[in-house]
């Protein structure tokens, strides 16, 4: 026995030709030989003493909605090929691609209820990798904010010698969120559960930015988001400025428009990148939840004088419910831009 691997006989060209020719009309892959050379691995099993077996770690890195999984080797061997199974849950997250840095080829991964099965191998008379090596990076789109496991599993891999073992670990990463700007913020569990639910993303350097401040396009989007309102499938908007409204945003504040939430501005506009001023925030938050104040109705803030006409009645609304406090000295100061944290918490309470 030389490098922990236990001697076995090579499989006779008729039982490859065989199971070669099964694999092909199985998976239909284009990449025949590959196919067939890995799934060898399936019925000669070799194995590895645990001191020369080599280590797999999953790195999970969080990207505004998406979520990239590593999957990196180390200790490797005169790694030539290898396959290996990467489990997730379909309901939290949707797969979208997946590649490998190592040259070769990469069959089509096979996804089948939330379980990926990913094989690549090197091509020529090449040798292996050695030591540590990034394998594949998975990509997946998050249909939740819940935080979501993912598990390696089923790892097989082949040397250049066509020798061949199967390892029985099982590694384990978690796409959980963590922000490196919100620790102690007054608003960090808002922010949390907003993210958790898919209502806002962070940014790709782990950031959340809650004092950045929020337009109209991006308060209405986290709001539809967060009543589940439904995503109309023709989403034109008649307003004079729709070819400036962002395509990410278009289906978010057509549903809007929709339930009567918004109406735009006098001159037929919706300015989708303004900033939004508490005054719109809390008529907007007051519309979304099908009330209709009374038009003589006003707030009990120091500056109610300095609040539109238009926005008195919800704002006292949203006030009278608790879903909206002033800025310090009994201030609501209408005209103030609204941050993501703001918003982030308003939207939260409403629940």
């Amino acid at each position: 026995m030389e490098g922990g691997r236990k001697e076995r006989k090579a499989p006779s060209s008729s039982l490859m030709k065989g199971r070669y020719l099964d694999m092909v009309k199985l998976r239909k892959q284009p990449l025949l030989f590959l196919t067939a050379l890995l799934l060898l691995s399936l019925w000669f099993p070799g194995s590895l003493h645990a001191a020369n077996e080599p280590v797999f770690r999953l790195k999970a890195t969080n990207r505004e909605s998406k979520v990239m999984i590593e999957v990196k080797g180390q200790r490797l061997s005169d790694l030539y090929a290898y396959q290996f199974n990467l489990q997730f849950d379909p309901k939290h997250m949707r797969f979208v691609e997946a590649d490998s840095p190592v040259p070769g080829f990469t069959i089509d991964p096979i996804v089948e209820e939330g379980d990926i099965l990913f094989a690549h191998s090197k091509v020529g008379n090449v040798k292996g990798i050695k030591g540590e090596a990034v394998l594949a990076t998975f990509t997946f789109e998050r249909m939740t904010g819940s935080p979501s496991s993912f598990t390696l599993h089923g790892i097989k891999l082949v040397d250049s010698a066509l020798d061949m073992v199967e390892m029985k670990t099982k590694v384990q990463v978690s796409s959980d969120i963590k922000f490196k700007d919100i620790a102690g913020h007054w608003a960090e569990a808002s922010i949390l559960e907003a993210v958790q639910r898919g209502w806002i993303n962070g940014y790709s350097d782990q950031t959340f930015r809650p004092q950045k401040q929020v337009t109209r396009a991006e308060f209405v989007t986290m709001l539809v988001r967060s009543l589940e309102l439904p995503i109309p499938a023709e989403s034109k908007l008649h307003f004079t400025d729709a070819d400036r409204i962002p395509a990410w945003a278009e289906g978010y504040i057509a549903a809007a428009v929709n339930a009567d939430m918004i109406a735009g501005y006098a001159d037929g506009s919706f300015q989708a990148d303004k900033l939004i001023s508490r005054a719109e925030m809390a008529s907007i938050l007051v519309k979304s939840q099908g009330i209709v104040p009374a038009p003589d109705d006003k707030p009990s803030f120091a500056d109610t004088d300095d609040i539109p006409g238009w926005a008195q009645s919800y704002i006292a609304a949203a006030a009278e419910r608790g879903w909206i406090k002033g800025v310090g000295d009994n201030r609501f100061a209408p005209l103030k831009n609204a941050n993501r944290a703001e918003s982030v918490h308003l939207i939260v309470n409403l629940k």
